[in-house]
């Protein structure tokens, strides 16, 4: 009896205790972030994505054939208008330098002659000793001759006009991108020894869906966004809009970039961001990761009963519209004012206490 009255008292401690540590669990509330939504107007951000393109991506080349002496600038630096970039070993520019300047040479001593005989054709004309043809035929030569100096001077000209192309130099103010050609190497005229680009010729090239194509217009201010810089908003202005469409009826939009920087490069991801009159009045925006998906249904967890910053979870089957950049626009499933959950809302279950 002693017995059976010990292992009584001792079930009864444990079923309290065991009481004890499911009230204890349950009173467990866990936290939880949220955003209040509201309905807008009917002007939304929406935000569309492409690349950078330099307007002004140029081939650098030496006009003359030589050797290529000297590369003055690196991959990625920094140029400024007027700054050496490279330099040419041309041996047979210097050649014809040279015979140029021969040639003007024989053409003055060339029109010397000429016209000494002719002055002396001259005088024997005027004595009578000499016909009209004869001194004709002299004047011409003199005159033939004073015409290869004007032609041996303007060539020899344009050979010292074309000394600097010994040399190339930046064109404005800009970036190297690439080095193609390696010092030593013999390069023919035109052959590519950089690759330049215009520090203020940048471009920003966004694709825009069919749907909003035409609530994009000439001159329309936009604000450009690059993957690779950070912490930093480029002011834009539309240029130009394709007429055509692209791959999944997109057209290309070209935008002016206003305050670059030198790190903005050819290539770079980038996205705008354009103020859009919508179609459909007082839409609702939440971000993406407040939405799970269950089975083929979307979800939102809102919190209700709100109090002290407790609240409980409330399931919300939405439906969505499309994607605008890290948000998404709901269109059935959510009232003005929801507090929605946007952190945790994995963890968090219909029914559940929590606190926001």
């Amino acid at each position: 009896m002693k017995r059976l009255f010990t292992l009584t008292i001792i079930s009864i401690f444990i079923l309290l205790a065991t009481g004890c540590t499911i009230n204890k669990t349950q009173e467990i509330i866990r936290p939880v972030q949220y955003t209040i939504v509201h309905s807008g107007s009917n002007i939304a951000d929406k935000i569309f994505f492409g690349y950078l393109k330099s307007s002004s991506l140029t081939d650098l080349s030496f006009q003359i054939e030589g050797t290529l002496k000297k590369v003055y600038v690196n991959e990625g630096q920094t140029v400024t208008k007027g700054q050496i970039i490279a330099e040419l070993d041309a041996p047979l520019y210097h050649i014809q330098v040279q015979e140029a300047q021969y040639a003007l040479s024989d053409a003055i001593i060339q029109y010397q002659n000429a016209k000494s005989y002719y002055d002396r054709i001259k005088k024997l004309h005027a004595a009578g000793g000499i016909s009209d043809n004869d001194t004709d035929n002299a004047r011409t030569k003199m005159e033939s001759a004073n015409y290869q100096i004007q032609i041996a001077r303007e060539k020899l000209n344009y050979m010292i006009h074309r000394s600097g192309y010994e040399r190339i130099y930046a064109p404005t103010n800009g970036i190297i991108l690439s080095k193609v050609a390696s010092e030593q190497q013999y390069l023919n005229p035109g052959s590519t020894v950089v690759q330049f680009q215009g520090s203020k010729d940048v471009e920003a090239y966004v694709f825009v869906s069919q749907n909003y194509i035409n609530k994009i217009s000439h001159g329309q201010k936009a604000k450009v966004k690059v993957d690779a810089i950070k912490n930093k908003v480029f002011d834009a202005q539309v240029k130009e809009i394709s007429q055509t469409s692209l791959e999944q009826l997109s057209y290309r939009v070209k935008l002016k970039i206003f305050n670059q920087t030198p790190n903005l490069k050819d290539g770079m991801s980038a996205s705008a961001n354009f103020e859009i009159s919508g179609s459909e009045k007082n839409q609702i925006l939440i971000p993406v990761n407040s939405l799970i998906k269950e089975g083929d249904k979307n979800i939102v967890f809102t919190i209700t009963e709100k109090n002290n910053n407790l609240g409980t979870i409330k399931k919300n089957f939405v439906e969505t519209g499309e994607l605008n950049g890290d948000r998404i626009v709901i269109k059935n499933g959510l009232n003005d004012g929801d507090y929605v959950v946007t952190r945790g809302v994995s963890e968090v279950q219909e029914g559940q206490r929590v606190k926001y």
